[in-house]
């Protein structure tokens, strides 16, 4: 059995071999065949008396009997089993918690972060607790959902928002829109567009846009290929940023579906691929801190863990 602990996340595990659910189902059927078996058996007595034939019942019988126990205990020793993961995995995660802080103190003290959320599908407070137990302040957390621009009525008003009129595909304004959230996030300039957005749930933001900031986190991946808008969005806002000078990292969840991670390193960022991890945090402090590379669990990392000071 193969357990994951992440931070602020319920733990999975997954069995390598016949689940619960699987065993219950081959006990009643089996209870099945050696009810349909004892009633052949009591049918056919009555019609033939043979001792032979009564035997050969009876063996059957007895050998459904005994796999049939077999399995009943293996079906208790793997709720067994289950319980005991379940509660190693509860005391992992209590251990991440209570020590990924003092991995990472004082490891970014005073840095001005911001972290953009390009890929919605879940909530990263792990993350900016992570950044300010360093001793980061996370000046903004923008979250942005594309999807949602795929309404025509939607889809409409934002063009229009960009000078753009008639009828627009979302795929035509996306580059410009890039650029401009990046302005923002840098500069806090386009107020209106970023109310706009805001107002329709495009973008969410908490914290505050502008000067004075060091570094940039992107949150990127795809939950599928046809919302994969990396290079209409993602590698253009990434263009904006480094043209600012600020230090700019690509992170993303390990069980995201379409993964960012050889886009961003084709970009010449450090890079996390499990920053939904206690392990992928701290491995984002530490490349933070003076040690870029590209860690964690896929093929296209190069280390688990940067060095730990």
């Amino acid at each position: 059995m193969v357990c994951r602990v992440d931070t602020g996340e319920p733990s999975r595990c997954v069995s390598g071999g016949m689940n619960l659910f699987d065993i219950k189902h081959h006990i009643a059927s089996l209870a099945a065949v050696f009810l349909a078996l004892a009633l052949g058996i009591l049918i056919g007595s009555s019609m033939v008396g043979s001792d032979a034939i009564t035997q050969q019942q009876t063996n059957v019988i007895e050998g459904i009997e005994k796999e049939f126990n077999i399995l009943r205990e293996e079906n208790k020793e793997n709720a067994q089993g289950l319980i005991q993961a379940q509660e190693v995995m509860s005391y992992q995660q209590q251990f991440n918690q209570q020590v990924s802080p003092l991995l990472v103190r004082n490891k970014l003290q005073g840095r001005k972060i911001a972290v953009v959320d390009l890929n919605y599908s879940k909530e990263h407070e792990g993350l900016s607790n992570v950044l300010r137990a360093a001793g980061a302040e996370v000046q903004s957390v923008t979250v942005i959902d594309l999807s949602l621009l795929r309404d025509e009525n939607l889809n409409r008003q934002t063009a229009g928002m960009l000078g753009k009129s008639g009828k627009v595909k979302t795929e035509d304004y996306l580059p410009h829109l890039a650029r401009l959230l990046a302005e923002a996030i840098i500069s806090g300039e386009n107020g209106d567009l970023v109310k706009f957005l805001d107002e329709n749930d495009v973008v969410k933001i908490s914290g505050n846009y502008g000067p004075p900031l060091q570094d940039v986190i992107l949150v990127g991946g795809a939950e599928s290929k046809d919302r994969d808008y990396f290079k209409k969005f993602d590698q253009v806002m990434i263009n904006a940023l480094l043209k600012t000078g600020y230090n700019l990292y690509g992170v993303e969840d390990s069980d995201t579906p379409v993964s960012y991670m050889r886009y961003y390193q084709g970009e010449r960022l450090t890079t996390v691929d499990n920053i939904d991890t206690a392990y992928g945090q701290v491995s984002l402090v530490m490349a933070m801190y003076g040690y870029p590379g590209q860690y964690g669990i896929k093929e296209s990392a190069e280390a688990f863990l940067p060095p730990l000071e």
